[in-house]
């Protein structure tokens, strides 16, 4: 019985070793027993790209590539293989390696040193590999030392970095979603990048790795590519489905893309037909060319798609109306040269099964407050649609105003609301005209936006409409948004109250919700 015993104790231990041997030779093995530490509700999915990843981040730690740029969709494990996992497996062969972790946010780099720490604090990797120890006496959240003289220093793009000098420099989505078509927030990254962490850690012979989602043509990874030292970086391209012209492939270590069938998924064992059609849905076909396909289309290559715009027949009668939305981009002032106040109106109504609006009207003008605030008063008293008893069709009042909670809009809404008008006041915070565009982009996408045809030139829009679609193909390059402000307001809205449905996923992008009043419930409240 004791020499049973012994066996079996024999073989743990054996295996264990043999555990622990292939978790120092391969990141990738390491990484899949380290799972149940930081991800413990979710099971290991494996994946070709994961070991792709994974290899070139061997590769960098072999002095085999000193620059390593990685495009990868969201949810892919980027931040868990490169922020979290390698750090805890390069530390087990030299625990005097330091680290200065970037992301657009501080937190959400906090967030990935706090799960390495949690890896090289647990009772699995102290059994293992001892020799990395924490300095309690300098262990905090922005910043942590090891015994060894190791450190891992977390912070944000344009964030803190002088003064710190490490072995390497991981920058994780340095770009966020909303304000990625920003140009000063781009150009602040861009300036971080090049002037705080370019000069960082020369002396120790720095290694860098970035790794992130394309956003915009002149992002931080398009500005890697079109520079100088392009030549001094290793680059892997993966899209989430397979597409010749979107591969960029620049790995020394001789890796290319496994897929030949255009359209293969990356991961289908978590990202599968089904799961990629939604989130394409949820993006729409200018967040899907970066953020998926990892090749942003350029601004001028159109956010809002007007080709999906449906021409309502001028001889078929309007439907049953059952909302009416007001939409106001406002500019107090009578110069010519200033914007416009801008105004659409719009009308939800089905047709069969699908949930359509319909443009009511489209006006932009010069004028000052006094006149603006009359107009909007006056305006608030239209009938929109025309009578029809037989198709049991009336005209209807608006149900709300939308105006930008934003400068001259502010006085708009204070009028409004003493006269006793229901209106809602948007607040975009820090997302761009373009981010407001490209949360509306979906929704037209879905090819439910009506606009009416003209009487006189059959198959083209109402000419009253057509200053409004001409802007719209043109943003976000016209001179002026005023149009596509008062749609991208009205959608989002109508999104928020639950009229239109697009499907989300778990690694759905961020929106802006911001009509304070709507969002607390998610629902249609004219369903009842």
């Amino acid at each position: 019985m004791t020499s049973t015993i012994d066996s079996i104790a024999m073989l743990r231990v054996l295996r264990a070793e043999k555990a622990r041997r292939a978790a120092e030779r391969s990141l990738f093995e390491f990484t899949r027993q380290a799972w149940p530490i930081v991800e413990a509700d979710n099971a290991f999915v494996d994946g070709w790209h994961l070991h792709v990843i994974c290899e070139h981040l061997e590769a960098v730690s072999a002095g085999e590539i000193e620059n390593l740029l990685i495009n990868v969709p969201p949810g892919c494990m980027k931040s868990l293989l490169v922020s979290v996992m390698w750090p805890a497996w390069e530390w087990i062969g030299d625990s005097s390696l330091r680290y200065l972790g970037a992301s657009y946010s501080e937190e959400l780099a906090i967030r990935d040193a706090m799960k390495t720490r949690d890896i090289i604090t647990s009772p699995w990797y102290r059994e293992n590999w001892e020799h990395v120890a924490l300095r309690q006496d300098a262990n905090q959240k922005t910043k942590y030392e090891l015994q060894g003289g190791g450190w891992r220093l977390s912070t944000s793009v344009g964030g803190r970095g002088t003064g710190e000098h490490p072995d390497r420099k991981l920058v994780d989505d340095p770009h966020n979603v909303k304000q990625a078509d920003s140009d000063t927030e781009r150009k602040n990254a861009l300036d971080w990048f090049d002037r705080t962490l370019g000069s960082r850690g020369v002396s120790r012979g720095a290694r860098t790795v970035v790794i992130m989602q394309r956003l915009h043509e002149r992002d931080v990874s398009g500005h890697i590519m079109k520079g100088e030292n392009y030549k001094h970086w290793d680059h892997i391209c993966l899209p989430m489905e397979y597409d010749r012209k979107s591969i960029a492939v620049k790995s020394s270590i001789g890796w290319h893309d496994p897929r030949s069938t255009e359209w293969s998924l990356l991961w289908p064992e978590l990202f599968d037909a089904d799961k990629v059609r939604k989130l394409k849905a949820q993006l729409g076909e200018y967040g899907s060319a970066g953020q998926l396909q990892q090749r942003p289309t350029p601004a001028g290559g159109g956010i809002l798609k007007v080709e999906h715009f449906k021409v309502w027949p001028h001889d078929k009668p309007l439907p049953q109306m059952e909302t009416v939305v007001q939409s106001y981009d406002t500019a107090f002032t009578d110069s010519t040269l200033n914007d416009p106040t801008a105004h659409t109106v719009w009308g939800t109504f089905r047709l069969g099964k699908r949930r359509c609006a319909l443009l009511l009207d489209a006006w932009d003008e010069h004028m000052q407050y006094p006149q603006l605030r009359k107009k909007v008063i006056d305006g608030w008293h239209e009938r929109y649609g025309v009578e029809n008893k037989l198709q049991g069709v009336r005209p209807r009042k608006p149900d709300v105003v939308l105006i930008e909670e934003k400068g001259s809009g502010i006085s708009l809404l204070q009028d409004l609301r003493q006269s006793g008008i229901p209106c809602r006041g948007y607040n975009p915070g820090r997302a761009s005209k373009v981010a407001r565009a490209s949360i509306a982009a979906p929704i037209l996408e879905l090819d439910c936006i009506y606009i009416m045809e003209s009487r006189k030139e059959p198959g083209k829009f109402v000419t009253w409409a057509r200053a409004f679609v001409d802007q719209c193909e043109r943003f976000p390059n016209d001179e002026n948004d005023d149009y596509v402000d008062t749609f991208s307001q009205s959608m989002i809205w109508l999104k928020d109250a639950g009229w239109f449905d697009i499907d989300v996923v778990e690694e759905d992008i961020e929106e802006e919700r911001d009509y304070e009043r709507d969002r607390k419930v998610r629902r249609n409240p004219y369903d009842a």
